[in-house]
């Protein structure tokens, strides 16, 4: 199983064209997720509609890249505190071989700032990350 990260950016269609590349390959599915961070002010199963609807849309901007690989995926959204620790978790949940996400770096000495540095460090599979030079 693969699980490839979205997050409404331009570096989704690197990420689902990544991950729908390498679950054809290894005759696999791709497991597509996306995160919504929920502030620590608020119950975590607050509803954000705003979020979801964001969310929604990013995964379904990216069932077209998906779709023509053919192969079997599912979007799912999650609500967390920190992307980072969600990822992991839905990996292990999953049994992931592999987690695709978008790299971006921001200067912050915050690690949860830098979600990809957090996935790298304390995953228990192979991460591959995608960036966009543009």
């Amino acid at each position: 199983m693969i699980l490839a990260i979205i997050t409404g950016s331009t570096a989704d269609q690197y990420v689902a064209t990544t991950g729908s590349r390498l679950a054809k390959q290894m005759k696999t599915e791709l497991s597509l997720l996306y995160v919504i961070e929920v502030p620590r002010n608020y119950p975590i199963d607050m509803e954000v509609p705003i979020e979801t609807e964001k969310g929604e849309k990013a995964l379904s901007d990216i069932e077209e890249i998906v779709n023509r690989f053919k192969i079997k995926s599912k979007g799912e959204i999650l609500q967390a505190r920190f992307s980072g620790s969600a990822i992991l978790s839905q990996s292990e949940n999953i049994g992931a071989d592999t987690i695709i996400l978008g790299y971006s770096k921001k200067i912050s000495d915050n690690l949860y700032d830098n979600v990809w540095e957090y996935v790298t460090e304390y995953s228990k599979c192979d991460v591959v990350m995608c960036s966009n030079i543009d």
